[in-house]
């Protein structure tokens, strides 16, 4: 691999005014210096548009805006946007709030080697970082998200359990180009561009976790889905009813069709036979089946209080749908 290839940096971005700048600032400090950045906004009504521009001239050689087009609604369709006027053979996805740490690309390039040096380079690859959860104000709330949700990030190679828990926060995250052409067929179902993309990871390459802060994770009014937020429903007591059981189950069941609805006919065998259980696992009417289904491929997550009420609820799940 080359020493220095070219990163290109995905931003996406809408009414993104209050830290935009305070994200660009941290990606030009970067300790390594082959990237340029690709940014696309979703219809703002603010200054995020003019912010955009305005480094796009001072930086003509780092910075390229794509032209306004109507707005996609939803930050994974503003990623895919991205995705799909990409060039460079690595890529990484820029959260507009967030800030970058000045290793950040450079920890990520090294993980992405280790990657090709194991898996070659025509695999498609992913490597991800822990963050630093903080506030407005860049003040320390978690020094760990994975600690704080109690997320197990070596998970992202165990596609049964990565399908109903994610892992990998976007913006610490990058694809090589293999995996950026797999994950371009991302299907309505898919949760959020950086699940999508690490669960074709999962089923047809592999990922790797480093257990290093990259990036401050602010958390404000404004998050599409804050730290504090997630771990109200990834680290509690188990639930006394089956909704949050139910919910994942649902996902689980609906990112599994969409998977196979686009890329089936290529997935591996045994990746193949996987997806078409967990879909029996939320569809069948006999609870040996379910339950043998989810002891088998391991459905757990971190949490013991949460599996045990998973267990139960597929113990019990046709009486649980009547009562709901």
């Amino acid at each position: 691999m080359n020493s220095t290839p070219e990163i290109e940096i995905l931003l996406a971005t809408y009414n993104g005014e209050r830290f935009l700048r305070e994200q660009i600032d941290s990606i030009l400090m970067q300790e390594y210096a082959n990237w340029r950045v690709l940014a696309r906004d979703d219809g703002s009504s603010d200054s995020t548009v003019s912010i955009l521009e305005e480094y796009a001239g001072r930086f003509p050689d780092r910075f390229h805006v794509l032209p306004a087009s109507t707005g996609t609604g939803h930050p994974k369709w503003n990623f895919l946007k991205l995705m799909e006027a990409s060039t460079s053979e690595y890529v990484c996805f820029a959260d507009q709030d967030d800030v970058w740490l000045s290793h950040k690309l450079t920890v990520t390039m090294q993980a992405m080697g280790r990657l090709e040096a194991r898996h070659g380079r025509n695999s498609p690859l992913l490597a991800f970082t822990d963050l630093r959860v903080v506030n407005e104000q860049l003040g320390t709330i978690a020094e760990s998200l994975w600690k704080l949700h109690g997320l197990k990030a070596r998970q992202v190679n165990h596609l049964a359990r990565l399908i109903g828990q994610n892992v990998v926060t976007g913006s610490t995250a990058m694809a090589n180009r293999r995996l950026v052409e797999l994950a371009l067929r991302m299907p309505k179902e898919a949760d959020m561009h950086d699940s999508w993309i690490a669960l074709v990871a999962s089923a047809f390459g592999a990922g790797e976790a480093v257990a290093a802060q990259t990036v401050l994770y602010r958390q404000h009014g404004d998050n599409v889905l804050g730290a504090i937020e997630m771990e109200k429903t990834s680290k509690t007591d188990a639930p006394r009813d089956n909704k949050e059981q139910q919910r994942r189950l649902d996902l689980m069941a609906q990112q599994a069709r969409g998977m196979l609805c686009t890329l089936g006919d290529e997935l591996p065998k045994d990746k193949l036979h996987l997806l078409r259980n967990l879909l029996r696992c939320r569809q069948s009417s006999h609870r040996l089946v379910r339950i043998g289904i989810a002891l088998r491929y391991g459905l757990y997550i971190p949490w013991v209080p949460n599996n045990l009420s998973m267990l139960r609820y597929l113990w019990s799940m046709n009486k649980a749908k009547t009562e709901d």
